[in-house]
């Protein structure tokens, strides 16, 4: 079991069948990066299948960037199982549960944690009353898109 950011980061060996929990952006982005066509490990192609608990993947996409992503998974046969929660990590997989049934998604080589992330700021409070000014922006702040803490970022500038 490893994160969608060790994968992303490069931390993580290839395998022949992946699980990605989570179907946001940042999970579907790493089944397409995985999915890769014409990538062909020591074991044969990655096989990725996303689950996701909410009735489709990618929601918090813009539109268009959503279009072609979901266009590329298609194209590289990744398997999509929604309105699925996942109700327990086997040495193997996955047991999900929808619509009142069970399912267990077995096969699996590795699983991957896409489901969110949580702001980190250990550093502000330490530095506080030891320099003049201090700021928390972006993901320390609150877990969002490289452009929320963009535009924090350049907001913090023009004031000071």
């Amino acid at each position: 079991m490893v994160t969608a950011q060790d994968v992303l980061l490069g931390k993580v060996v290839r395998r022949a069948n992946v699980v990605v929990l989570g179907g946001g952006m940042v999970g579907c982005e790493v089944a397409d990066f995985l999915a890769a066509v014409g990538d062909y490990i020591p074991v044969g192609r990655t096989a990725v299948t996303i689950v996701e608990m909410l009735e489709n993947i990618g929601l918090d996409m813009q539109a268009m960037a959503r279009a072609l992503l979901m266009q590329r998974l298609r194209a590289k046969d990744v398997k999509v199982i929604t309105s699925a929660k996942v109700k327990e990590i086997l040495d193997d997989g996955v047991l999900i549960t929808g619509d009142g049934q069970e399912e267990a998604v077995l096969g699996m080589d590795t699983i991957i944690l896409a489901m969110g992330t949580r702001s980190v700021d250990e550093l502000s409070g330490n530095i506080k009353g030891k320099v003049a000014e201090v700021y928390v922006i972006g993901d320390a702040k609150e877990p969002r898109k490289a452009l929320n803490a963009i535009a924090e970022g350049a907001e913090i500038a023009r004031k000071i």
